[in-house]
């Protein structure tokens, strides 16, 4: 008789506890028995937090521009990387900043030399392997994105567009 309890009666007694503490804490998706997440939704609140969209890295570069986005393109930067060779490596950078407005453009133009120190300092920091194809385009992009937001407010910057990028 003692076996049947240890062997049986305690597993189950573990299984089901389990079970209780899975629905109590939600760890089980769609079953909801108390009624928490009807209550949250009709109370006007979420239970997760509202997250910016585009934190960490930038909108696809096809992402669809609003009717009234300004292209604000600045001049070519020639860069030097980060090498390990007795010569230079150069990169020619071109890139342009899609801008909520024209008003947008206006205050953007007048932080112009800041947003070009950001890149030159960024893109300096990198190496010619770190560059290479569409990870190394995608890198670019990324980076700026997170440093421009720095500087432009994050209303008026709507992407980041990388033109031309050459290696030499």
């Amino acid at each position: 008789m003692k076996k049947l309890i240890i062997f049986v009666t305690l597993p189950l007694m573990l299984i089901v506890g389990a079970g209780m503490g899975a629905v109590m804490f939600g760890l089980i998706p769609g079953f909801d028995p108390l009624g928490t997440q009807k209550k949250n939704q009709m109370a006007g609140g979420s239970s997760a937090p509202k997250e910016e969209p585009y934190l960490n890295e930038a909108p696809p570069p096809f992402a669809a521009a609003a009717p009234d986005a300004v292209i604000f393109q600045l001049e070519e930067f020639v860069i030097n990387l980060q090498t390990e060779r007795h010569y230079p490596v150069f990169m020619l950078l071109s890139i342009a900043l899609e801008l909520k407005d024209p008003a947008a453009q206006i205050r953007v133009a007048a932080l112009e030399p800041r947003i070009r120190d950001k890149v030159i300092i960024f893109a300096s920091s990198l190496t010619e392997q770190e560059l290479n194809g569409f990870d190394g385009i995608n890198k670019i992009r990324d980076g700026l994105w997170l440093r421009l937001r720095d500087i432009i407010p994050k209303k008026d910057l709507l992407n980041v567009q990388v033109l031309k990028m050459t290696i030499k």
